[in-house]
C-alpha cells in the first residue's frame, strides 16, 4: 500500500506541473499580449523585491512536514494538529510583522532598481503582492500537513485548481485594471487556496481547530533547530531570484526581466516536473528513519539512477525546442528569451543531479550539506552575477546563475557520497554511460545541423526535423536501458494492481 501511496502520489505531482505550466503558457502569452514585457517585468520585479521577507517564517513552511510526518508514523495525533497549530501562529504573526516594517525598505529599494517611469506602478501593486506573499505562506503550512499525511495528490489537485482559477481571474480583471488586476488576480487565488487547503487537511484530521489558538513551547522548540536549517536553505533559494532579476535590470532591461522571468518559470517547471518522485520522499524518508533505517540508502540510489536516466534527455530535447516555443509562446524568435532559457536549462539539468541526496538529508533530518551547497550557489551568484554583468550586462548576469547553480549544487550531492561511503563513480551510473554519450552527440548534431542551416532558428519545419533527430539518435540506449522496464513495472505493479484490490 505504501509503494502504491508513492507512486500515486508521484504521479499527480507531476500532473500537477503538467497542468500548471500549461496554464503558465496561456497565462504569459494573455499578459504580453495586454499589458507587454516591460510592464511584466515590473510584476516579476516586485514579486522577487517581496519575497525576501520570507525570512520571517523560520523556515517552518517547509520544514513542518518532517514533524506531521513523524509523528503519523508514531501514531500521535494530537501532536499533528499542535505541530500545524503552532507552526501557523508563530508565521502568521511573524511574517505579518515583518511584512509591515519592511514595506519603506522595499519601496525605497524598488527605486534602486527600477527606472523613475516605471516606479510609481510599482509601489501600487506593493501592498497586494505582500498580501498575497502573507496568505501563500499560511497556505504553505496546510500543504505542508497533506504532505506529512503523503496526500500530494489533495494538493496537486488544489494547486491545479488554483491555478486554473488565477487564469480566469486574469482574464476578466487585467483587460479592465492593467496590472493592478493582475495583483486583485493574485490576492484573490491565494485566498481561494487557503482556505480550500485548510478544509481539506481538517477532513483528514478533525481535531485541527476551525481557527488555530494552541501554541506548544515544546514543539517550537523541537522544530526550530531543524526549521532553521531548513530556513538558511530557504533563505538563499530566495535571493537566487532578486538577486538576479536586480542585476538583470542593473545591467540589462525591464524587458529582459521579463523575458528572464518566462525563461525561468518555464525551466522550473521543468524541473519541478523531473523531480517530483523525489518530493514525495521526504515523508517517505522520514518514516523510514522511524522505524527501517537501513532502507534509505537503496532509496536514495533508485532515486538518483531514476533522475540521471530522465533529466538529461529532457532538458536537452526543451533546448531544442526553444525557437519553436518562442515562435508559439512570444509571437517571434526572441534571442533574448531563447538564451536566457537554454542558459537555465544547463544549470538545472546539472543541478537536478543533487535533488536525491538534497530530499534524503530533509527526510532523515540532517541539512548541513543542503545549507552549505544553496548558500554557496547564493553567495557565487552575487560575485559572479556583478563581475560577469560588467563585462557581458544581461546575458552575463544569467551566465553567472546557470554556473553559481551548478557549483552549489554539486557540493550537495558530493557531500552526501562521501559521507555515506557511497563511491563516486555512482554519480554517473554504469548503466547509463551509453545513453549519456548519445545525449551529448544528440546535442552536438542538433547544432552542428543549425549552424550549416542559418535559417533554423525561424523555420518550424526544420525545428521539427532538429528535434526528431535528436530523438532518433537517444531512442535505442533508452529504449533498451533497465530503467525503462523498471518504470514500466512500477506501474503495472504497485498502481494498477493495487487498484484491482
Amino acid at each position: 500500500m505504501e509503494k502504491r501511496r508513492i507512486l500515486i502520489n508521484s504521479i499527480m505531482s507531476i500532473l500537477q506541473i503538467v497542468v500548471v505550466s500549461a496554464i503558465l503558457f496561456f497565462l504569459y502569452k494573455f499578459l504580453l499580449g495586454t499589458i507587454g514585457a516591460e510592464k511584466f517585468g515590473i510584476w516579476s520585479l516586485v514579486l522577487a523585491a517581496t519575497a525576501v521577507t520570507q525570512i520571517a517564517d523560520l523556515g517552518l513552511s517547509g520544514g513542518v512536514v518532517k514533524f506531521v510526518a513523524k509523528y503519523i508514523a508514531r501514531q500521535e495525533n494530537e501532536k499533528v494538529s499542535r505541530v500545524i497549530q503552532t507552526a501557523v501562529l508563530t508565521i502568521g504573526v511573524s511574517v505579518g510583522l515583518v511584512l509591515i516594517l519592511a514595506y519603506p525598505f522595499i519601496k525605497w529599494l524598488l527605486s534602486l532598481i527600477m527606472p523613475p517611469e516605471s516606479l510609481p506602478f510599482g509601489v501600487a501593486i506593493l501592498p497586494f503582492a505582500f498580501l498575497a506573499l502573507w496568505l501563500c505562506v499560511l497556505t504553505s503550512i496546510f500543504q505542508s500537513g497533506l504532505d506529512g499525511y503523503q496526500r500530494f495528490d489533495i494538493r496537486s489537485s488544489l494547486l491545479m485548481s488554483g491555478s486554473f482559477f488565477h487564469l480566469l481571474l486574469c482574464f476578466w480583471l487585467v483587460p479592465k485594471y492593467g496590472l493592478m488586476g493582475l495583483a486583485y488576480a493574485k490576492v484573490i487565488q491565494n485566498v481561494s487556496v487557503l482556505l480550500a487547503s485548510w478544509l481539506f487537511l481538517k477532513k483528514i484530521l478533525p481535531s485541527l481547530p476551525v481557527i488555530p489558538f494552541k501554541w506548544n513551547k515544546s514543539l517550537f522548540k523541537e522544530m526550530i533547530v531543524y526549521c532553521l536549517n531548513f530556513q538558511a536553505i530557504s533563505v538563499a533559494y530566495m535571493l537566487y531570484d532578486p538577486i538576479t532579476k536586480a542585476l538583470l535590470s542593473k545591467f540589462g532591461s525591464l524587458s529582459m526581466v521579463g523575458y528572464y522571468q518566462m525563461a525561468c518559470k518555464m525551466i522550473q517547471k521543468l524541473h519541478a516536473l523531473i523531480i517530483a518522485a523525489n518530493q514525495v520522499l521526504v515523508p517517505a524518508i522520514a518514516g523510514l528513519k522511524e522505524k527501517t533505517p537501513e532502507k534509505i540508502q537503496h532509496v536514495y540510489l533508485t532515486s538518483y539512477r531514476l533522475l540521471f536516466y530522465l533529466a538529461f534527455p529532457l532538458y536537452l530535447l526543451v533546448i531544442i525546442c526553444l525557437p519553436l516555443i518562442s515562435k508559439i509562446w512570444i509571437g517571434h524568435y526572441e534571442n533574448t528569451f531563447v538564451l536566457f532559457a537554454s542558459l537555465l536549462a544547463i544549470g538545472w539539468m546539472l543541478a537536478t543531479l543533487s535533488s536525491p541526496a538534497y530530499h534524503a538529508n530533509l527526510g532523515i533530518g540532517k541539512l548541513r550539506w543542503n545549507v552549505v551547497g544553496t548558500l554557496a550557489a547564493a553567495i557565487l551568484n552575487v560575485g559572479f552575477g556583478i563581475l560577469l554583468g560588467i563585462l557581458f550586462q544581461g546575458p552575463g548576469v544569467v551566465i553567472a546563475w546557470m554556473a553559481s547553480l551548478a557549483l552549489g549544487s554539486s557540493i550537495i550531492y558530493l557531500s552526501y557520497h562521501i559521507h555515506y561511503k557511497i563511491p563516486l563513480a555512482e554519480l554517473i551510473p554504469k548503466e547509463s554511460r551509453i545513453n549519456l554519450a548519445a545525449n551529448i552527440l544528440g546535442i552536438l548534431s542538433v547544432l552542428a545541423a543549425r549552424r550549416v542551416l542559418s535559417s533554423a532558428a525561424n523555420n518550424p519545419i526544420l525545428n521539427i526535423i532538429a528535434i526528431l533527430l535528436f530523438i532518433a539518435i537517444i531512442f535505442f540506449p533508452y529504449w533498451k536501458h533497465s530503467m525503462r522496464k523498471s518504470i514500466v513495472g512500477w506501474i503495472l505493479k504497485d498502481l494498477l494492481k493495487g487498484h484491482q484490490k
